[in-house]
């Protein structure tokens, strides 16, 4: 009988804890970390249609990668089973058996990029890569995606114009879109009231991250950085290894639970303190501060991100942007409509990412017109922004497989509700606290009784 199974139960925990410290990643798993390609490098030239399709070059995304993540998953697993051990061991099981699930569609990433396979092994890969997909992050209803695509499609029937530019756009985006269904489906709205609620609150509990931000100063990378460092290190996270990190040919903002690090992209535009402010509150307020307070109670698994808790964590970042604004905003109907043009939901054939390319930028176009004009600018604007959404949605697959997507940005659209139904409920200080208790779903009650123990933890010994 080996050492391990003569342990005590709590000796048990503890060696599990411990791998999954020394390699935090199987249970802080991004995939988008392994995800990132050459795209940027390719933009002016699919932009001006140089280039037809994209080359993608995933350095991260290899099998030794891969694997290197799911020995131990599987070594962490095994540890934990037959039964769980106690509260935590069960909630870092399940969320151990989530993010293998994860690597999984990673391996099946790393098949659909092997030029070698043959067209039978393709297509039985793509077909997993896709139910994979669809089993973790959930697939485009055909009604909610109806609904987005048809009553845009619409106002720009009745857009009164003469312009020579919004006619032709909107003619040519007639020839790419399919019949859609008609629009049944009505997009969630908050109450005005609960965003005013929430936002009050909001500012009262967070406002400390964003004091020292100067709402009318321009910030450029480092003085970005520099105040992102402020906001960690007032939130306690800097004692705990938190970092701020600055990326190459990126854009965008990322946060990383088990690297301890909130990423910038070098090549994001200048903001004003003003802008910066509820961005803050969303990566930080959000996405650090909730891994923080898990972490602080000891509770791993709520500290990378419990099993299915990205829907309520998305959307909740977002409406806590929407509170501190005191206006409510929908987010991510961009990559849900996007994902319903993959799918061919408007009852056409499915469709690689040159061919939804072309119908989201002429979408954006007419959407962004001014008094039923498209300028040169606009133009520009709508095709960068559906490029970038379009390789977002993308990632991890070569581009030219039809109806074959990276389904995890649906989250912005389809976790809103949700979050907006438990603020809703949020009426003191001591309610949003459990907001903050860890990477939790508070929609589901295994996740909603893991905060009320972190809350507990923290409000006895802190």
């Amino acid at each position: 009988m080996t050492t391990e199974y003569l342990s005590s139960p709590e000796v048990k925990i503890e060696n599990v804890e411990s791998l999954v410290a020394s390699t935090p990643e199987i249970a802080g798993l991004q995939v988008y970390e392994y995800f990132r390609n050459n795209a940027t490098t390719q933009k002016a030239g699919f932009i001006s249609g140089e280039v037809p399709s994209l080359h993608l070059f995933y350095p991260h995304l290899t099998e030794v990668n891969v694997q290197s993540l799911a020995v131990p998953a599987l070594e962490a697993l095994r540890r934990l089973m037959p039964t769980p051990i106690n509260e935590k061991s069960e909630a870092l099981y399940r969320t151990l058996e989530y993010r293998y699930a994860e690597l999984s569609m990673m391996q099946l990433a790393v098949r659909l990029n092997d030029p070698a396979l043959t067209g039978e092994e393709r297509a039985q890969t793509l077909g997993l890569f896709r139910q994979t997909n669809e089993a973790l992050y959930g697939a485009p209803d055909k009604a909610i995606f109806s609904s987005l695509l048809g009553r845009r499609m619409q106002s720009f029937e009745h857009t009164e114009t003469v312009d020579k530019s919004f006619i032709e756009i909107r003619d040519d985006l007639n020839g790419l879109v399919g019949e859609y269904d008609e629009p049944t489906y009505d997009v969630y709205a908050a109450d005005e009231a609960v965003v005013l609620r929430i936002g009050k609150i909001v500012t009262e509990r967070l406002g400390f991250l964003v004091e020292h931000i100067e709402q009318d100063k321009t910030y450029d990378i480092q003085s970005l950085k520099e105040a992102l460092l402020v906001s960690l290190d007032v939130m306690g996270a800097t004692s705990l290894g938190w970092k701020v990190d600055i990326v190459e040919d990126s854009s965008s903002f990322a946060t990383s639970a088990h690297r301890k690090i909130v990423e910038v992209g070098a090549k994001r535009p200048e903001v004003t303190g003003a802008e910066l402010s509820p961005i803050i509150l969303h990566e930080l307020g959000i996405h650090v501060l909730r891994s923080v307070n898990a972490q602080k109670a000891g509770w791993v698994s709520a500290a990378y991100g419990q099993d299915g808790y990205l829907d309520f964590e998305e959307s909740v970042a977002t409406a806590l942007e929407d509170a501190y604004n005191g206006k409510f905003d929908d987010h991510g109907q961009q990559y849900y409509l996007a994902a319903g043009l993959v799918y061919g939901l408007d009852n056409h054939e499915l469709r690689d990412m040159r061919e939804t390319y072309e119908v989201m930028w002429r979408i954006w176009a007419l959407e962004g017109a001014s008094e039923g004009v498209v300028n040169d600018n606009q133009l520009q604007r709508a095709k960068s922004a559906a490029f970038s959404q379009c390789v977002r949605l993308f990632r991890g697959t070569t581009s030219k497989d039809k109806g074959t997507i990276y389904l995890k940005d649906l989250a912005y659209f389809k976790g809103q509700e949700a979050a907006w139904s438990v603020l809703d409920d949020v009426y003191t200080q001591e309610d949003f606290d459990l907001i903050l208790a860890g990477k939790l779903d508070l929609t589901r009650e295994d996740h909603t009784g893991i905060a009320e123990k972190i809350v507990a933890y923290l409000r006895s010994n802190l």
